[in-house]
């Protein structure tokens, strides 16, 4: 049981791992598509947060590596005992949204137009900021989720289509996924510019309930 304590760390581990340096290049499009709107003074704050953002990235792979690092470690002493493996269990299952998720969050809410690229980068923006769950006109997004468009404009995650208004919820400390959704010149305020027809607000929620994955619609 100690083996498959650490081999259960290092699979959390390096899950997360793949997803936050997948990420890092996935989470850059919405930023691509607004250069152009872009005047030079907010070229500038961009530049800077997108700077920032990629020193956040790096930082949380070098531990995230730490962490596989530790683990293998963990499997070659033995070490854990079944409560780690329970934890590790239960941690893996709610990253890769196999089990329903509830606490406090923030909700986004979009009128108007919208596409899914642009969702796509949202998602990746909220894991971005600590995420732990995240749900889509309460469909829930996984590691794996892929997001299409419809001929109805409509936008279709996992091919459960969804039309707006969307309301998109995620679980995580309310204080920072808020701060990193609305900062100047943060993604919120990069979808103002390139959407200029839509309304987005974004709210601090004391308490959501986020579903787990449903089965792919085909």
């Amino acid at each position: 049981m100690r083996t498959n304590t650490g081999a259960i760390a290092m699979a959390v581990v390096a899950l997360f791992l793949g997803v936050a340096a997948a990420a890092q290049f996935r989470s850059q499009d919405v930023y691509s598509r607004s250069l152009q709107l872009e005047t030079p003074s907010s070229l500038t704050t961009l530049i800077a947060n997108l700077s920032d953002r990629n020193n956040e990235l790096r930082n949380e792979i070098f531990d995230l590596r730490r962490d596989i690092e530790s683990a293998t470690n963990s499997v070659s002493s033995g070490q854990g005992t079944l409560s780690e493996a329970e934890r590790q269990v239960l941690r893996l299952r709610v990253f890769s949204a196999q089990s329903a998720v509830a606490g406090p969050g923030i909700g986004i809410r979009i009128d108007g137009g919208f596409d899914e690229r642009a969702l796509s980068d949202l998602v990746n923006e909220l894991r971005n900021a600590g995420a732990e769950a995240i749900a889509v006109n309460d469909v829930r997004v996984g590691p794996r989720s892929y997001f299409t468009g419809t001929p109805d404009r409509a936008i279709a995650v996992d091919g459960h289509a969804l039309r707006g208004p969307w309301i998109v919820h995620a679980i995580g400390a309310s204080d920072v996924v808020y701060v990193a959704m609305t900062r100047t010149g943060g993604i919120i305020g990069q979808f103002e510019v390139i959407y200029r027809n839509t309304h987005f607000s974004v709210t601090k929620e004391p308490a959501l309930d986020i579903p787990a994955l449903a089965a792919a619609s085909r």
